[in-house]
């Protein structure tokens, strides 16, 4: 039985893609689950532009 183009397995990036979407969802509904309520649209900062935003904030403290 041969497959076609329509059933083959979603790849590594469509895989990794769908587990930081439902994680994301997990982690909001979990949130609102405490009594915190976040934006839905709101994008979360990158690690590399928060170490950015402390640095910057440090340099001002000392």
């Amino acid at each position: 039985m041969a497959r076609n183009a329509d059933t083959r397995m979603p790849s590594d990036e469509q895989k990794a893609a769908h587990v930081r979407k439902t994680r994301m969802a997990n982690y909001r509904a979990s949130m609102r689950l405490e009594g915190f309520h976040m934006k839905e649209s709101a994008k979360m900062p990158s690690k590399t532009t928060l170490i950015q935003k402390y640095k910057k904030l440090a340099m001002k403290c000392a």
